[in-house]
């Protein structure tokens, strides 16, 4: 071997540390750690040459495959990951849309399997233990002394892109419901004060994904983010009743839906939870007590959601159903063919769930719709047999993207027009909103090499801005909080309100922090409100932190 290549593994090893964690303190934790990996295997099998190279290519691979996760994702890697996708919906979604890159894994996994076995044969130097030990105990020391710096800095899933126009309608549905008296509740357990529930009379409420569990995927802040001229008349899908589009601020880009669907149900910020944000729904199923849903299930609401995977994707149907939602119409019940179909198919679900619930109940429903045609890859043509304008994009996977976007507003058309067919006289809130823009940056005026590690909040505030919109049947909308961008966390209260529902007391200290805070939520320059709303959600209860 060349001794000039052996010499330099140390330093290829490192550099990849450095490239990959740019914080002084991640970087020497990661170094330490790295430093401990390589000692104990060379403890363990006294071969110095086999523990090196054995080392080298495990951080290789985890380098190439956290940057593979970021380039497909724009998720960071996690130690968690290894449980988070092992359940077989999320393989086969992986293998579906990631197949390339699942094949690499194996590919390199049994690369490595081969490699190391050919180095435990080939190395026959053993080298005395004991410094070797020594070499350990002071990596494993310098380990101990970085770690809390390094598990302080909450810099998972920093990068944020967009792919699926996720156009979620809530269509708020109920039938004579501004009639109907409801009783009035309170959280209970509430350590610095009562917070109530609903009280008072309700109108309905409904939401209906227009697209998806899609994302409207950067649709959303169509003044500078997304250029008109790249949407070629769509621009009306986007608009309000009141004829505005209304920015909304997401926080995740170009993947991790379920952050947006967290923040919006929940009325949190997931970035008050650092790096273990991306699985909320695992680790707080059942630790919610006041969201969206719950809060209408005490106003009367029944509440649906029509979901285009299997529930069991990365544990989505446990926690929908701990947060209010027993009735989950997934891919099974809906009899896809597929996990995406296009998006008429599961507002056709919808509709079909709704005059089911029209004909048995008075009840008022909320639902909940999330769908995939708009998602990516956008290297092939979707459904090529649809006659779809071409776009007017930078690039082909752009005019792809578009190209959805046009089909997407095509199925939410249907979808109105199918209420108004089937539902003449009940009044409905439909919300649209999108829930992160694709990971495309030439949408948002960067070159294509920014994909990597460029997009974040910090340096690419424009790629977290989406947009929501509120139109009503038989119904007049109410006028919309007049921001230049409204958080995610706050929408749900305001949906809440638009659709003639009391304020809960936790919703009402939300509406007053949405406005001394002008529409920011983790954002917001008085930070010591928002902790503290986030303490006292602790304190009554409503947030199970333990």
């Amino acid at each position: 071997m060349d001794r000039r290549w052996r010499d330099r593994r140390p330093l290829i090893t490192w550099l990849m540390v450095l490239d990959a964690e740019t914080d002084p303190e991640r970087s020497g934790f990661a170094t330490a750690v790295t430093i401990v990996i390589a000692s104990l295997l060379a403890l363990l099998s006294g071969r110095l040459l086999f523990a090196s190279i054995v080392t080298l290519m495990l951080v290789t691979g985890i380098y190439a495959l956290s940057t593979a996760k970021m380039a497909a994702m724009n998720m960071s890697l996690h130690a968690y990951d290894l449980f988070f996708y092992l359940d077989a919906p999320t393989l086969a979604f992986l293998w579906t849309d990631y197949r390339a890159d699942v094949i690499g894994l194996i590919a390199g996994l049994a690369g490595f399997v081969l490699v190391a076995a050919i180095l435990w044969r080939v190395d026959t130097v053993r080298w005395p233990r004991l410094p070797i030990a020594l070499t350990l105990v002071a990596a494993i020391s310098a380990a101990a002394w970085y770690e809390p710096g390094a598990r302080s800095f909450a810099g998972i899933f920093h990068h944020v892109r967009v792919e699926r126009l996720r156009l979620a309608f809530l269509s708020v549905l109920g039938r004579d419901a501004a009639d109907a008296d409801l009783g009035r509740h309170d959280a209970g357990g509430c350590a610095h004060a009562t917070w109530e529930l609903c009280a008072g009379r309700a109108v309905h409420a409904g939401r209906q994904t227009s697209s998806h569990h899609s994302h409207s995927p950067g649709i959303a802040h169509a003044a500078d983010a997304f250029h008109w001229d790249h949407l070629w008349g769509l621009e009306p899908f986007f608009l309000s009743d009141d004829g505005l589009l209304h920015q909304l601020h997401v926080e995740t880009y170009g993947g991790g839906s379920w952050l947006t669907d967290f923040s919006l149900l929940a009325g949190v910020s997931t970035r008050s939870f650092g790096d273990m944000r991306p699985f909320l729904q695992i680790f707080l199923q059942g630790r919610l007590k006041e969201t969206v849903p719950q809060y209408l299930t005490t106003c009367g609401y029944q509440n649906v959601l029509i979901f285009p995977m299997s529930a069991n994707f990365i544990s989505m149907g446990k926690f929908y159903t701990s947060i209010g939602f027993p009735e989950i119409i997934d891919m099974k019940a809906q009899k896809a063919p597929t996990d995406r179909e296009r998006d008429r198919f599961y507002f056709q679900s919808a509709a079909d769930a709704m005059e089911k619930h029209l004909r048995s109940s008075n009840q008022p429903l909320f639902v909940y719709i999330q769908t995939m045609a708009a998602h990516g890859p956008y290297s092939f043509t979707y459904m090529p047999e649809e006659n779809v304008p071409g776009g007017s994009g930078p690039s082909t996977y752009v005019n792809e993207y578009l190209r959805r976007v046009d089909m997407a507003k095509r199925d939410g058309d249907f979808f109105i027009a199918e209420l108004k067919r089937r539902f003449p006289n009940e009044p409905i809130l439909v919300v649209r909103y999108g829930d992160h823009q694709p990971g495309m940056p030439e949408l948002i005026s960067l070159p294509p090499f920014s994909l990597g590690g460029l997009i974040t909040e910090d340096r690419v505030p424009i790629a977290f801005r989406t947009f929501y919109a509120m139109s009503g049947l038989n119904y007049k909308v109410p006028d919309l909080p007049n921001y230049d961008m409204l958080d995610i966390s706050y929408l749900g209260t305001v949906m809440i309100e638009a659709a003639g529902l009391p304020l809960s007391e936790a919703q009402r200290e939300r509406k007053r922090l949405m406005a001394v805070c002008d529409g920011l939520y983790f954002g917001c320059d008085r930070s010591s409100d928002i902790l503290a709303f986030n303490r006292r959600l602790i304190n009554s209860g409503l947030v199970l932190a333990q």
